[in-house]
């Protein structure tokens, strides 16, 4: 049997730090089914970000992020972005919000 190559990265949000373990290839075209509306082929942002929290973001510390815990800035700007992302194996590693680097 093949060895998965399961995708796993820590990001940072605020100077708190997250692993993310992505579920698998099969997993993820599976959620992928049922998170599109065949209607109009958007994505359910509320069903993916459920998802993203319960089965792949873990803080180091403190509780894991619900979609009825996380701050709502962060959830705009930080978590909408990177669950696709990620989930898509389209985030670049050592991700960081806010950006040290950029000046705001």
């Amino acid at each position: 049997m093949p060895e998965l190559n399961l995708l796993q990265t820590t990001v940072e949000v605020n100077g708190k730090k997250y692993k993310l373990q992505h579920p698998g290839n099969r997993e993820w075209i599976k959620l992928k089914g049922t998170l599109f509306k065949v209607s109009n082929d958007q994505v359910s942002m509320e069903a993916l970000l459920d998802y993203f929290f319960e089965f792949c973001v873990f803080p180091e510390q403190g509780p894991k992020l619900t979609l009825d815990t996380v701050n709502l800035i962060e959830l705009e700007e930080v978590w909408s972005l990177v669950a696709p992302k990620f989930l898509s194996g389209n985030l670049a590693a050592g991700y960081r919000y806010p950006d040290k680097q950029s000046k705001r």
